[in-house]
């Protein structure tokens, strides 16, 4: 009887964890407000003796958006990107750096 017990706990214990998982996912796009409709890219651009990176955003949202970004190369400090419905922003977040593999972080929200 105690065996079975355990099994029926641990089966249940084990059917939440997709459900976790998926919820994990829906609090990110809640806490990110704008799901998909906005994107940020990174790019490196051949600049000297180095690679400037830079993270673009483009706005397919219909309202406005703000968006801190950053990189995997510099996860510190983020910066604040805007762009109007249909408009895209960018910013260098690195000048020469020796490496031109880099991408892009986002947390973005409606304005106005």
């Amino acid at each position: 009887m105690p065996r079975q017990l355990i099994a029926i706990a641990l089966l249940g214990l084990l059917s939440t964890l997709p459900c976790s998982a998926a919820s994990a996912d829906s609090a990110q796009r809640l806490a990110d407000g704008v799901g998909d409709c906005a994107f940020v890219t990174a790019s490196a651009r051949l600049y000297y003796a180095g690679y400037n990176h830079v993270v673009t955003l483009a706005n397919h949202c219909q309202r406005a958006v703000s968006c801190e970004v950053w990189t995997n190369v510099d996860p510190t400090p983020h910066f604040t990107l805007r762009a109007k419905p249909g408009e895209s922003a960018e910013i260098i977040t690195r000048v020469g750096s020796p490496s031109r593999l880099v991408q892009a972080g986002k947390l973005c929200h409606f304005t106005g």
